[in-house]
């Protein structure tokens, strides 16, 4: 039997989703937890909705795992609450069709950045500080020119780069509250460090270095030495996963 189990987490301590030997990840930590938690069950596999890199956080991650044998999925739950450590929480756990699949089956991931102007000393684990007035309009003008569906290779770690580097960009718009700017994107996938690329280089055309267009110039090249510095990954939260009804 499948059960999604859905998660949040504060990713300053973890080295990313994906497990990895000798570090602490999001993915061996549940493993670990819901094997143990479970007793007798078989070894548990988790997967993801996707494969945050290390230090980007996630208010919604949904996951799923098998069983061989029916599970009591309320108790399970109750369990994790407690166990789990305090940077890691279960949502929810729920059974599900076996056709669900947590990353294959999403049909959107909302993303959102953060950026603080200037320095304040709380939420330094969740904001980029900058100290620099970003052009807001040069801002927007960036995220306008990423919607739709294009190759974004140019904005993809050259050593991650994929057979079909194709994203369908439905959601791209920054918004200003005071000191704060936060940039949403949504779309059907992402690349490695993509969302980290788009902001680095908008933020580097905001700040005068080249203009909006050099978005549009990564974009048909498909050359990621055009870039700017990818952004820090702690301003970076998944913020939502949809799913066919």
């Amino acid at each position: 039997m499948r059960y999604r189990l859905d998660v949040a987490f504060h990713g300053a301590e973890f080295h990313g989703w994906q497990k990895q030997p000798g570090l602490r990840t999001v993915q061996g930590e549940l493993e670990t937890w819901i094997a143990r938690l479970l007793g007798d069950a078989p070894e548990v596999s988790v997967v993801g909705a996707g494969r945050t890199d290390a230090g980007v956080h996630a208010a919604l991650m949904p996951t799923h795992f098998d069983q061989l044998a029916p599970i009591d999925a309320d108790t399970l739950y109750r369990r994790l609450q407690v166990a789990l450590p305090e940077d890691l929480k279960a949502l929810s756990l729920q059974p599900v069709a076996d056709s669900f699949h947590a990353r294959y089956s999403a049909s959107s991931r909302r993303y959102v950045y953060r950026i603080r102007i200037g320095h304040w000393p709380f939420d330094r684990d969740r904001e980029w500080q900058i100290y620099e007035d970003p052009d807001f309009s040069v801002l927007q003008s960036c995220a306008d020119l990423l919607m739709g569906n294009h190759d974004f290779r140019g904005f993809c770690l050259a050593n991650s780069m994929r057979e079909n580097n194709r994203c369908n960009i439905m959601e791209s718009s920054w918004h200003q509250e005071g000191p704060l700017l936060t940039y949403t994107v949504r779309a059907d996938r992402f690349l490695h460090e993509m969302v980290r690329l788009l902001v680095g280089t908008s933020v580097s055309a905001a700040r005068g270095l080249w203009g909006s267009e050099r978005v549009y110039e990564i974009l048909q090249s498909g050359q990621v030495g055009l870039c700017g510095d990818a952004a820090p990954p702690h301003g970076l939260t998944l913020e939502e996963v949809t799913y066919p009804s």
